[in-house]
């Protein structure tokens, strides 16, 4: 039997409490040997989590990476502070298992790749949705030819909870600039699964991006995104925002198409799926059973389980991961292409052009883009474009 793989966590916030923390209690060869917080009280919470001992617990997060014996941290801060501990974790021979998005610039996450190219250690990401099972049977279907060649995907999460961070730490953390954008960065969920339904990279991408009912709040991040996504052999359309609407997901392919929704119709990630058919060429429907239909919180846990699992594996195996890096450098590149294209009213080419300020500074450079008059992200005042 291999070594335990042995961890370091820093941040403590609320995703570790349904997601990393029923990863790293359950899996048997993975020992979480420290935690590192900035903040005593979530320091003391995940304490009391993990049963670890006060020598466990650390306020700077070196500390952690001092720790001969830990192979790889898991990071789960605030995107605005994951690059650097990536960084110093490389510097550290770690492997890093990041929270989603991988950074808010896609020239910080160029660097993140090649530092960890070049010290020849694995980063994955949390893109967990890989291994929820209503997507898992789409990609299967898709995969086996059931509906023929893939034509257009859409991804339907227009009712997105929107939950406060960590009270501890900021509590509305997520709907500052800091962020890197709002609900579409916050649940790039949606992005990274369009490619991997897809199976190619993106190549283009136009948007419309908003904040309704925005005079009465002055937000300066999305509550709602709406963007089209071009591939090589196919398409994607993504609705998202913030609040209560249509939730679900419709393929459509040569031969077919391919529904499903969720309880009470709420957005992928939000409860549990309970329907998911396809419709041949002939209007046939056909039903098919979701593998592992219990509560959603069980779902969400068992998706981080298998998710610390294929890094563990990607590790001892000397394989990619299933989200790489480069997926959330890609997946990255996207939702910002989605936020110039709302700026500008125009169709942005992918990968983005590494001179332009948005690939430089993520949403910090959107002010720098020839702004479109007409943008309905100006008129909310969005990302620094406030009149």
């Amino acid at each position: 039997m291999s070594a335990p793989l042995k961890v370091g966590l820093i941040g403590c916030g609320n995703v570790v409490q349904y997601g990393h923390r029923p990863a790293l209690m359950t899996l048997p060869d993975i020992e979480l040997v420290a935690l590192a917080d900035i903040t005593p009280a979530r320091r003391a919470i995940g304490q009391a989590w993990f049963g670890l001992s006060d020598d466990q617990l650390h306020e700077d997060y070196r500390a952690l990476l001092d720790i001969d014996e830990i192979d790889a941290v898991v990071i789960a801060v605030p995107q605005k502070r994951r690059p650097q501990i990536a960084l110093d974790a490389f510097a550290a021979r770690k492997h890093v298992l990041s929270e989603k998005p991988i950074s808010n610039a896609p020239a910080i996450a160029a660097d993140l790749l090649r530092a960890a190219a070049a010290a020849n250690l694995k980063m994955a990401m949390v893109h967990n949705y890989h291994f929820l099972p209503e997507y898992r049977q789409i990609k299967r279907l898709l995969s086996e030819g059931l509906v023929g060649d893939l034509r257009v995907a859409t991804l339907h999460f227009l009712g997105v909870i929107d939950y406060p961070g960590a009270a501890e730490y900021q509590a509305d953390w997520r709907h500052t600039l800091a962020a890197g954008g709002g609900v579409l960065m916050d649940m790039i969920h949606a992005v990274y699964l369009a490619e991997w339904l897809a199976g190619e990279e993106a190549q283009q991408v136009m948007a419309f991006v908003d904040a309704p009912e925005y005079a009465q709040r002055q937000p300066v991040i999305e509550d709602l995104a709406l963007l089209q996504i071009a591939f090589p052999s196919a398409y994607a359309v993504i609705h998202m925002a913030w609040g209560e609407g249509v939730g679900g997901a419709d393929i459509s392919g040569g031969d077919g198409q391919i529904r499903m929704r969720y309880k009470q119709y709420q957005s992928g990630g939000f409860n549990q799926p309970i329907e998911l058919y396809s419709v041949d060429s002939n209007w046939n429907r056909r039903d098919h059973a979701i593998a592992n239909r219990e509560a959603h919180a069980e779902a969400t846990a068992d998706s981080f389980i298998s998710l610390y699992a294929d890094f563990r594996d990607a590790i001892r195996e000397d394989r990619e991961p299933i989200a790489p890096g480069a997926a959330g450098a890609r997946a990255l590149e996207i939702v910002l292409g989605a936020y110039a294209s709302a700026v500008t009213g125009r169709v942005v080419s992918l990968p983005l052009e590494t001179d332009s300020p948005v690939y430089q500074k993520g949403i910090e450079g959107i002010a720098e883009l020839d702004v479109w008059e007409e943008s309905k992200t100006k008129a909310a005042g969005l990302f620094g474009l406030r009149k």
